[in-house]
């Protein structure tokens, strides 16, 4: 009894073990395949034209009471920090003049293709009242639960044209700093465009037109202070990322930031040397410097990158700037 029971078991578990092996041995189905997300426009135009519309409200809404607190959820990246920049300096100059007003009124608009974030959208607007220069400006949405922000806002040069993109109901590509395909990446034509405002009679110094804001750089550059001391002018590129999107020849219109800073010495003792009114207006004194004083001035601005291969040079379609901070050290005085 005892061996037929010690069998019995012995039999019942190898029957088990074999259906186990047997179940291993037998050919599994393929793994089902892992579909690769595809890219779809991130706005239809009329999403986009109520994203507009909202971040106009908002916009207005700060406006009137120069108050960065209610730009929260209307603007974000440099678009916030330009903006809250403009609002302290009006403030401190008692000039509202100093607040860039536009219209998010859109003439022509696309948006990105993306299964991820941020996402993006580009438009140019209609021109505001008193003005006669339509707008160039990049939205943001960096996470699900956002809403579409402007990311900056740039105004165009006169004469650049900005290149056509697919409308909104295609999309087109985004680009990031490091975009290949294209003549260079957003990241080199930024760093060669700031090495032209520091070096104009470099070799990028040549690549690039002689625009507005060069010219401005140049201008101080080339002011004659020597009998009282020297200004000293240094551009160096943003942090804050880019904003771009293929266009319809495969460059890329490109959005980021750069700022530059204005350092006037006074060297010489019992000499006179003024800063400009609005620096005077930030530091909260009179415009006669006694040592050294440095204005920082916060740009965004907007690059056409062509296509690789194509021959031609990135183009810069527009800027935006501010005077954002100021400092001065009296004790650098020559007396």
């Amino acid at each position: 009894m005892m061996t037929s029971r010690r069998v019995f078991l012995t039999s019942a578990a190898a029957t088990a073990v074999g259906l186990t092996l047997a179940a291993c041995s037998q050919e599994l189905p393929p793994a089902p395949e892992v579909s690769t997300p595809t890219a779809h426009p991130v706005l239809d135009s009329q999403h986009l034209t109520s994203a507009l519309d909202r971040i106009q409200t908002g916009l207005d809404g700060a406006d009137a009471q120069k108050s960065p607190e209610l730009l929260s959820g209307y603007l974000t990246g440099p678009a916030l920090r330009v903006r809250t920049e403009e609002y302290a300096l009006a403030s401190a100059a008692q000039d509202d003049g100093k607040i860039e007003h536009f219209t998010t009124l859109s003439q022509a608009g696309t948006v990105g293709r993306a299964t991820g974030f941020p996402r993006i959208a580009l438009t140019v607007t209609e021109t505001a009242d008193g003005d006669d220069v339509p707008y160039l400006l990049a939205l943001t949405q960096d996470a699900a639960r956002d809403n579409f922000g402007l990311w900056a806002w740039v105004r165009p040069f006169a004469g650049v044209e900005v290149p056509a993109t697919a409308t909104a109901s295609v999309g087109s590509e985004q680009v990031d700093g490091d975009a290949d395909g294209l003549a260079a990446t957003p990241q080199e034509v930024l760093d060669s465009y700031v090495d032209a405002l520091n070096n104009p009679d470099g070799d990028n110094g040549a690549v690039f037109a002689d625009d507005l804001l060069r010219q401005q750089l140049g201008s101080l550059r080339s002011k004659d202070v020597s009998s009282a001391g020297e200004i000293a002018v240094t551009a160096r590129a943003g942090s804050d990322g880019f904003r771009g999107l293929r266009t319809t020849d495969n460059g890329a219109i490109v959005l980021t930031t750069l700022s530059y800073d204005v350092v006037y010495k006074r060297t010489v003792a019992k000499s006179t040397l003024k800063m400009l009114p609005e620096v005077a207006s930030l530091l909260g004194t009179g415009t006669e410097i006694t040592g050294e004083v440095t204005s920082t001035y916060d740009v965004m601005v907007a690059f056409s990158i062509p296509s690789a291969g194509s021959g031609s040079p990135a183009v810069v379609l527009g800027r935006s700037a501010v005077l954002a901070s100021a400092s001065k050290d009296d004790s650098k005085s020559p007396g």
